[in-house]
């Protein structure tokens, strides 16, 4: 049944369907009916035109009384502003897990979202608002103390949403994506458009035209509006510069947490600098560096006032952290709020570890940064054991050689032992090398007094920021003590027999050199005299490297006619005692001394000579062979030689011990013949007598004269003959003695010195002889008075002695 009414519909609708097209195609054909028709469609058109322009002209109504036309008549809306609009809370939804909040900032690096929520308004009221203005303030950071600066007002346009249970509140999402800081006390909310019903709104023409004249600046949302059709009812758009339904947060209490948002979604540029860039093998620094981290970022001033601690420079010291550098150490340039340094300095030798990252409170990262270097400010090291710098040594000595240092190059250590008189170089016995000590030790290369010399060590080493030491010290091994040696002028004073003596100068030289000041003095005829600082000098130089002392006793020391010795005793470093005189050998079981050993005799007295049985202008008769004549010569020390010269020839010459005997005597031969004698003494120091008798006869006696003679005698009681020869003998004597005036050469007297005139010599030598004479006759007259007392002393005594006896 159902069916069957169901297709019988169907047919009736056809056809009235089928006979509507026919007639409608019919009219179409007409002319008038194709103008009727245009017009029609013309006029839905306009009105198609004039409802999208609507909300537009009803805009620019009053605000307090908007007034809508419709076809029929003229309804008035009214949207009271004096309702209590108010922003009851904003929530602040990050599009990120976690988001850091610090006092009364969060920080995020990605866009957030703000719900604004509203009330304030009737349930009627609410439901009608379609879309509001949201406005918020974007600022940035003025100044190091992160005060802010405003740059803009951020305005969105966003759809409104409102729930009516509990109470009618309104809701409203602003997703916030610039980069900045925003202030949720910088926010308004503003109602943008309004619904309201379709069959009431018409726009009167005159009172958009009134509107029009009023408003200088309209914000147009026609395309926001139009976009949004599909409601129920048509949008009234609310223009800007009306006072409108709005709210803002300035003075609102509805933030419970963060008043601001900063949005920071750029890495901090980091950059460390540092002062010292000299580097050795890579990583080897050898003077301490310092560094200057530099961090540029706009949202850096929160870091440094709200004290974040996270790390932007971790620094390690020989695995050993000492520095954790944070924003609070840094400081800001002044002239930029966005750039920031802080100083770090590696003040020690260390191996250094530095790390540098930065994060800002929004968690972005800087680029990070490692260092690993090594601070090397010292030089190496060295040790010496077993010897010290000047030292002095007896025995064999163990130097070792101990260089250290943290960074030592082991291939630049270098060591040398030389001795430095004989020039060789030791070896070492052993050496050890490591990174960072040498050892090098020397052993077994003294074996005896031939090894006695100054030797030189000698170090080198770098490490491996060429720091470089060097060094030497000196040091002796001296078994044998000093050595003395005479210079060539007092070598040839030395066992000398001088007139005057000069400066002595004798050099002492010791491998170990000195203790203390050598002791001299000086022996004059036995007695040791102890010269005082002012008696001698000494003069210090080297001889071939080692100590030499120039030891310079003075003339005056010598002036005395004696026999000196000069003795210098010392005591070296190394406790050997040594001495000028030292013996230094045996040969054949006597001691042989030392070369330095000096003696000498000073005399400048001249001998003292007297020739007897000659004088001069003398005639001498006397048998076949000869005239005796005899000479006494002594000396104060010892004569070198005595001669007799006749006529300037040397008829005999008594040398050494001949010279130095009592009497000397010779015959002169008779030849008849005038001649000149010349007696000559001289001593070991040079010093010359001589005697002259001129004009000198020995003439033979013959046979008959001898026998008158003897008759002559018998007839004067047996004078002697040679009475008379005395007496010119004596006179001789008286005219011819010592003469100091000519002196010798002191390394002997030429037989040619010996033809000088006798007549022109001083006297003082004959009166010298007389006395010694007169003294001896005087001498032998006192012996022979006491020899006769005692005598009858000892007579008288026998006598008296008897008679007592009786």
């Amino acid at each position: 049944m159902k069916q069957q009414n169901r297709e019988g519909f169907a047919k009736v609708k056809h056809s009235l369907w089928g006979k509507a097209e026919m007639s409608f195609n019919k009219l179409i054909k007409r002319p008038l009916a194709r103008f009727i028709a245009g017009v029609c469609i013309s006029a839905f058109f306009f009105m198609s035109i004039v409802a999208v322009l609507l909300p537009i002209n009803a805009s620019y109504a009053q605000t307090k009384n908007i007034s809508v036309t419709t076809e029929n008549h003229v309804k008035t809306q009214n949207i009271n502003t004096d309702r209590n609009l108010h922003i009851r809370h904003i929530s602040v939804i990050p599009n990120q897990r976690t988001v850091r909040s610090k006092a009364k900032y969060m920080f995020t690096k990605r866009p957030v979202l703000l719900v604004v929520t509203v009330d304030g308004m009737d349930a009627s009221t609410i439901k009608r608002i379609h879309k509001v203005y949201v406005n918020i303030g974007r600022y940035k950071v003025a100044n190091s103390k992160a005060e802010l600066a405003k740059t803009e007002v951020l305005s969105s346009l966003v759809n409104f949403r409102y729930q009516l249970r509990p109470i009618p509140v309104g809701v409203v999402k602003v997703e916030l994506k610039s980069r900045g800081i925003y202030d949720l006390r910088d926010v308004s909310v503003r109602i943008a458009s309004v619904a309201i019903a379709p069959h009431r709104i018409w726009g009167g023409s005159n009172a958009n035209k009134k509107n029009e004249n009023k408003a200088s600046s309209i914000t147009r949302v026609a395309k926001s509006s139009t976009s949004k059709m599909n409601f129920q009812e048509p949008i009234l758009n609310i223009p800007a510069l009306a006072v409108n339904i709005s709210d803002s947060t300035q003075s609102s209490n509805m933030i419970d947490s963060a008043r601001f948002v900063v949005i920071d979604y750029t890495e901090p540029r980091l950059k460390v600098i540092y002062d010292n860039n000299t580097v050795y093998g890579g990583k080897y620094f050898k003077a301490n560096r310092s560094a200057r981290v530099i961090v540029d970022d706009d949202s850096f001033a929160f870091s440094y006032l709200l004290r974040d601690s996270s790390p932007i420079a971790t620094v390690k010291a020989n695995g050993k952290q000492v520095i954790n550098l944070t924003a609070q150490q840094f400081k800001n340039d002044s002239l930029h709020p966005n750039v920031w340094y802080a100083d770090i300095s590696f003040n020690k030798d260390a191996s250094w570890e530095a790390k540098y990252v930065a994060q800002d409170l929004s968690g972005n990262f800087s680029s990070s940064r490692s260092d690993n270097f090594v601070i090397d400010t010292h030089i190496p090291t060295v040790s010496i054991t077993g010897v010290s710098n000047g030292g002095a040594y007896s025995r064999e000595v163990k130097p070792t050689v101990v260089i250290s240092d943290n960074y030592l190059n082991p291939k630049s250590v270098k060591c040398w032992l030389r001795r430095i008189r004989g020039g060789q170089n030791v070896n070492p016995a052993s050496a050890k090398f490591s990174n960072n000590s040498a050892k090098v030790q020397y052993e077994a290369f003294y074996s005896g007094p031939s090894d006695d010399d100054i030797y030189q060590l000698q170090w080198s080493a770098k490490d491996v920021v060429n720091h470089e030491i060097h060094g030497s010290m000196q040091f002796s091994i001296n078994s044998s003590g000093s050595t003395f040696s005479l210079d060539s002028s007092t070598a040839a004073m030395n066992n000398k027999q001088l007139q005057h003596a000069k400066d002595v100068r004798i050099e002492e030289v010791n491998a170990s050199a000195l203790a203390h000041p050598a002791k001299v003095s000086v022996v004059q005829d036995g007695v040791e005299r102890n010269l005082s600082k002012n008696d001698f000098s000494v003069a210090v130089s080297t001889d071939r490297g080692w100590p030499r002392l120039t030891y310079t006793i003075f003339q005056r020391n010598f002036a005395d006619n004696a026999n000196y010795r000069v003795l210098i005793n010392s005591v070296d470093k190394a406790g050997n005692h040594s001495s000028n005189e030292r013996v230094v050998g045996e040969s054949n079981g006597v001691l042989r001394a030392s070369s330095a050993s000096l003696r000498f005799t000073v005399d400048h007295l001249a001998p003292l000579t007297t020739a007897f049985d000659i004088r001069k202008n003398s005639v001498y008769k006397t048998e076949k062979d000869g005239k005796l004549v005899r000479i006494s010569a002594k000396d104060n020390m010892a004569l070198k030689l005595v001669s007799f010269n006749v006529d300037g020839k040397a008829k005999h010459i008594w040398r050494g011990k001949s010279a130095n005997k009592p009497v000397l005597s010779l015959k002169m031969k008779p030849d008849g013949a005038a001649h000149d004698v010349l007696v000559k003494a001289v001593d070991y120091a040079g010093n010359i007598t001589e005697l002259r008798y001129n004009n000198v006869k020995v003439v033979q006696i013959s046979h008959s004269l001898k026998k008158i003679s003897a008759l002559e005698k018998k007839k004067n009681g047996g004078k002697k003959d040679d009475k008379n020869d005395d007496v010119a003998s004596s006179q001789v004597q008286d005219s011819n003695n010592t003469n100091n005036a000519n002196k010798a050469d002191s390394n002997g007297v030429s037989n040619d010195d010996l033809s000088s005139d006798l007549n022109d010599k001083n006297t003082s030598g004959r009166s010298s002889s007389n006395l010694l004479v007169v003294l001896a006759y005087v001498g032998i007259i006192v012996v022979a008075l006491l020899c006769v007392a005692l005598g009858a002393g000892i007579i008288y005594k026998k006598h008296k002695s008897s008679k007592e006896d009786d």
